[in-house]
């Protein structure tokens, strides 16, 4: 009867790894044809002014880079942009710093509350520049950007984090979706690691490869999700995540469906669609979703454009158990978010979104993890009742060691190749320039197969335990900041 058990477990974890393998080698098919194309350079300049852009900075305790970050993001190359920045209570100098650095004065008025809040204790102007500070009490990071939605006068809104800078073209990139295409609700651009990298005037003077391990598997990881995983799920209508440091909405529309969620938020559709009181820690995502379920339920066609070009320099967790804590947290807002929407699962009538997006990030994302752990069980059980051909495991193991070989190098040569027809700044966020840097970059890649894998795996096992303990916090790591 065991020996029966085991056997038809093996049957369905060898199918749900071959779906696995077979979904990863077709997004990295199709990066592979975008990518040997090349990028068609955009043949129209749009009058940027009539598409103003309000971008929207929540900082909480940011002191080591806001200033900075603040005084490169208001040097973009864009003619009609404000810049809000949302202190969310910070216990730290950031709001001090950002008076000081910028000569804040005082602004008389408050604004329509579209989106309820927590209480905003006073707001600040640039003198002359269109820059605006508010202060409010800590309610998390969506409550503090629905706080700048408040105060946004934008047609678009831009989500962009403390830590965060951007490329100088980065917001006509992600404008012109919108503009070309009405079925476009969110468009976003390529995340890259900022560790070690020194800029002047939001341009890269030095963008050497970091030698600390884990920002080199954090730079795979972007390569790998931005550039392969991204494109590919854009492109058949299921990507249902933008990232937060870098995404950009209708204004109109996210008040329509009640901005970012949070334990704040009583807009009529939040009461309507998902219930008071409810959050998530990663509200990028849900308000995704949420945009999604908005337009097929009136019948309007939806899309989200992940758009290769436009960079966004962000820094990322330089230390294992900061990186743990991040992607315990991330996982635990996948759950939220695909829970809070459960109903769009496999119902036709939210098109790709529902028959392939959600069922996507349900069984190759969500509970992957709970997989894996049940594979490595299986293989010990069947190991010690010698079930199991050590020959074929073992050529397994080789198996992997060069496929991931393989695709990482074909990945990271074919970006690279991509990479010489587009701008400086789309070659050093690949951050390697030698073929000495390429090397440590597979190697780590390979390495990363056999040790941060596992990493990975069990800190999304981590934001289960957290989804059952109902842990909601804006987790934050040290950061250095940008030179």
């Amino acid at each position: 009867m065991l020996y029966t058990i085991l056997r038809i477990i093996e049957k369905l974890l060898a199918l749900y790894f071959i779906l696995y393998l077979i979904i990863d080698i077709g997004l990295f098919l199709y990066a592979f044809i975008v990518f040997r194309r090349g990028q068609k350079k955009p043949s129209k300049d749009y009058n940027w002014e009539q598409h103003p852009v309000s971008v929207l900075v929540p900082a909480y305790n940011e002191e080591v880079s806001i200033a900075y970050c603040t005084d490169m993001l208001m040097r973009l190359d864009y003619p009609n942009y404000e810049l809000i920045i949302i202190n969310d209570g910070s216990s730290d100098a950031t709001m001090e710093k950002l008076i000081q650095r910028f000569s804040l004065k005082p602004k008389e008025g408050n604004p329509v509350q579209a989106l309820t809040t927590s209480k905003i204790r006073s707001i600040y102007q640039h003198p002359v520049l269109k820059l605006m500070v508010i202060d409010k009490e800590n309610g998390g990071k969506a409550d503090a950007l629905n706080a700048g939605i408040n105060y946004a006068t934008g047609r678009y809104i831009c989500t962009i984090d403390a830590d965060s800078l951007l490329d100088n073209q980065a917001l006509k990139s992600v404008v012109r979706p919108f503009i070309e295409d009405p079925r476009t609700m969110v468009s976003g651009g390529q995340l890259a690691a900022s560790n070690d990298v020194k800029l002047v005037n939001n341009q890269v003077v030095s963008s050497k490869m970091p030698k600390n391990i884990w920002v080199l598997w954090q730079i795979l990881e972007y390569i790998k999700s931005f550039m392969v995983s991204r494109l590919g799920l854009s492109k058949i209508n299921a990507l249902l995540l933008m990232s937060g440091a870098f995404s950009m909405f209708r204004h109109d529309e996210i008040l329509q469906v009640g901005g970012f969620l949070s334990a704040q938020n009583r807009h009529p559709y939040i009461k309507a669609h998902v219930g008071t009181g409810k959050q998530t820690v990663c509200e990028d995502m849900e308000i995704v979703v949420r945009l999604f379920k908005y337009r097929y339920d009136k019948k309007q066609k939806a899309k989200t454009q992940f758009i290769p070009g436009p960079v966004c320099w962000t820094e990322v967790p330089e230390k294992g158990k900061n990186l743990f804590k991040q992607r315990a947290r991330w996982h635990q807002g996948l759950i939220e978010s695909l829970y809070i929407h459960r109903t769009m699962l496999f119902e036709p009538r939210y098109g790709a979104t529902g028959l392939l997006g959600m069922p996507y990030y349900l069984l190759f994302e969500m509970i992957a993890p709970v997989i894996k752990v049940l594979a490595i069980i299986f293989l010990f059980v069947a190991g010690s009742m010698h079930l199991l051909n050590m020959q074929w495991v073992l050529l397994m193991l080789v198996s992997v060691i060069l496929l991931t070989a393989i695709i990482t190098s074909v990945i990271t040569a074919i970006v690279e190749y991509w990479s010489l027809t587009q701008a400086k700044t789309n070659r050093d966020a690949l951050r390697y320039k030698t073929f000495k840097d390429w090397l440590l970059l597979i190697s780590a890649g390979i390495l990363g197969e056999f040790s941060y894998a596992f990493y990975k795996m069990f800190a999304q096992l981590k934001g289960f335990i957290y989804v059952i303990g109902k842990k909601n916090e804006w987790k934050k790591f040290e950061r250095k900041g940008i030179k």
